[in-house]
């Protein structure tokens, strides 16, 4: 990750995701969770277990990298990692490095509600 994606706020951004990953609703470890929200209204799934493309693929983080899917809007820092290239709000992008989605969050005004 480049050092445009490290600002003070990051490390903020990165730990709240790992607590949301470790959300309540996970249901024997595998999910589903909540889709995470963010402030400018911005939306994606993002999972982490067994049963995704995660690193590492276990249901106990922390993770190094995670599955994002189904975003309500285009968001080109996730495209190297998209399954259907080109059908950005209708895909699954597996094996996103946990900075990218803080990165993505952050740029979208971080979580709209506290994780």
């Amino acid at each position: 990750m480049s050092s445009t994606h490290t600002t003070p706020n990051h490390t903020r951004h990165l730990e709240a995701l790992h607590r949301h990953l470790k959300h309540p609703q996970r249901r024997g470890g595998i999910g589903p969770i909540p889709p995470v929200v963010c402030v400018d209204g911005f939306t994606m799934s993002v999972q982490a277990s067994r049963a995704h493309m995660c690193t590492p693929r276990e249901d106990v983080g922390p993770w190094l990298s995670v599955e994002v899917g189904f975003p309500n809007r285009i968001e080109p820092l996730l495209w190297p990692y998209a399954e259907v290239p080109g059908n950005w709000t209708e895909t699954v992008y597996g094996g996103v490095p946990v900075e990218i989605v803080a990165a993505v969050v952050e740029l979208h005004g971080g979580f709209a509600t506290p994780v």
